[in-house]
């Protein structure tokens, strides 16, 4: 790890941490890890091949995370749609049974 890339490879690390946390469903903790790395991702860095490649992985995993929380909330929109079909129901049959 060479100085001038420490910010860089540290923020690859923190991200790889976030896609951990999202894979296991810990999503309350992404902001805490996000917010650690923001600084980091903004420190300045060379501008050379080293840092095209951390900046290549970051992006990656980004994406993967992007991905796990379109997932994610596509099955949360699933299971709140299965219970307003659920509570719709049971309305119904409280209104005819009442």
């Amino acid at each position: 790890m060479s100085a001038g890339h420490a910010p860089l490879e540290r923020a690859l690390a923190v991200s790889a941490s976030m896609l951990a946390a999202a894979q296991e469903g810990r999503w309350d903790s992404l902001p805490g890890l996000d917010a650690e790395r923001q600084p980091l991702l903004h420190a300045g860095h060379p501008r050379d091949a080293r840092s095209r490649e951390l900046l290549r992985q970051l992006l990656t995993c980004n994406e993967e995370m992007l991905g796990l929380a379109a997932r994610a909330r596509g099955e949360v929109a699933d299971a709140l749609g299965r219970h307003g079909y659920t509570h719709h129901a049971l309305r119904a049959y409280v209104d005819l049974a009442g």
